[in-house]
């Protein structure tokens, strides 16, 4: 592979035809004919006769992996991205993401092998747009700064009962649309953001799509978080902050968003239960 290769590791969990359609996607942007991507196959429906398979079965750009088991989301491309270590070395970047997002258009890799050519930092986050209201999306927005320990121990409070995690899941997300409204209505903020912003440092990427440069694991980071799902944007962040490295948030990279496919709003009590196992987790763990 060339120098400047992304790999794009993503999660198949019997949603095939949304990894079809993004993988579709990646190969229309521009310079990605010589990247690769990697498909773990978290619900074990991926064979010779199904629809990836047959699409892109003789494509080496694609290599599906089936580890015989549901290893969550950062569980699964930690697994993936360490067999794909045993046949190949280390791309320059490697990209951690969701299935449900689009591009706004196919200049992603170009931007952001052009502007981070020089001196790239370990971790990056891009702006993340809402398909629905098509302004910057802010339940998945990166972490500007470090959380409070009492935050933390508080969420996994909250994330213990059913009902509490329920209640402040349902009262954030009102927060959250009464402060859109807010925003759009004093400063007319739309999904466009000015390409003079500058990057920023922040304390966290979002877990929706988390840009790794190889330095993150030359210094000895990792993807081995500790839960099946959920609080990845706090592990990245704790081992960033633990090697000394920084977390960027480029504005002038963008993405789309298409919403919740995974994981309702209103969580599952199996969903509940990882939010839970999650929240105590990074509460005792890192804080």
């Amino acid at each position: 592979m060339k120098k400047n290769d992304i790999l794009t590791i993503c999660i198949n969990y019997y949603n095939q035809q949304e990894v079809f359609a993004f993988i579709k996607k990646l190969f229309a942007q521009q310079n990605y004919h010589n990247q690769k991507v990697i498909v773990v196959d978290n619900s074990d429906e991926l064979d010779d006769k199904s629809m990836l398979f047959k699409s892109f079965g003789s494509d080496k750009r694609v290599l599906i992996y089936h580890p015989g088991k549901n290893l969550g989301y950062f569980g699964g491309a930690s697994w993936g991205l360490k067999q794909y270590l045993k046949e190949f070395s280390l791309p320059d970047w490697v990209i951690v993401c969701n299935t449900d997002i689009d591009f706004p258009d196919n200049n992603f890799f170009m931007r952001l092998l052009h502007f981070h050519a020089d001196n790239p930092v370990a971790v990056i986050t891009p702006t993340i747009i809402s398909e629905r209201s098509g302004r910057i999306q802010d339940t998945y927005m990166h972490m500007p700064k470090r959380p409070s320990r009492l935050r933390m121990h508080f969420y996994k409070w909250v994330s213990r009962y059913y009902f509490t995690l329920i209640t402040y899941q349902i009262l954030s997300l009102l927060k959250e649309r009464i402060g859109d409204q807010l925003k759009q209505s004093l400063t007319q903020i739309d999904s466009t953001i000015q390409s003079g912003n500058k990057p920023v440092k922040v304390y966290a990427p979002s877990g929706v799509f988390v840009i790794f440069h190889r330095s993150y694991f030359e210094a000895g980071g990792n993807l081995n978080h500790g839960v099946f799902l959920f609080g990845e944007e706090i592990f990245v962040a704790e081992t960033a902050r633990r090697l000394h490295l920084s977390v960027l948030h480029d504005p002038r990279l963008k993405i789309v968003h298409k919403g919740h496919s995974t994981t309702d709003i209103i969580k599952s009590p199996q969903i509940a239960h990882f939010i839970r196992e999650s929240a105590a987790y990074c509460a005792n763990t890192f804080f």
